[in-house]
């Protein structure tokens, strides 16, 4: 007799958290990645999750993320150009060297990048 009280996994994956992101809500999430990062300069993901936490409760515009999927939305950024590494030295929350992110000269209209 099964007592399963977690959800299933697939491929690593919440089943349930998958089917939560669609492309309007990855979308919104990335747009708040630019924002933050536009707002607040460059920044490690520790430092870009706790600007995009502060500001998801301030705002109940922006939708609520894990910090693996801020994460993972920054990351889709980098992908497409519109944030890249630098080479300011940063430090995680833990202490160790972290990568710093900063918005590329490619983001100047992050609008532009949904339509």
């Amino acid at each position: 007799m099964s007592t399963r009280t977690r959800p299933m996994v697939l491929d690593g994956r919440s089943v349930d958290a998958d089917l939560e992101q669609t492309p309007e809500r990855i979308s919104r999430v990335q747009l708040a990645i630019l924002g933050r990062l536009a707002d607040c300069g460059p920044m490690t993901d520790d430092a870009l999750i706790a600007a995009y936490a502060a500001a998801a409760a301030a705002h109940p515009e922006i939708p609520t993320a894990s910090p693996q999927s801020i994460r993972t939305r920054r990351a889709e950024l980098c992908r497409r150009g519109v944030v890249c590494a630098t080479t300011i030295p940063g430090t995680s929350a833990y202490g160790r060297p972290a990568t710093v992110w900063a918005l590329t000269a490619a983001a100047k209209e992050p609008q532009c990048l949904f339509t």
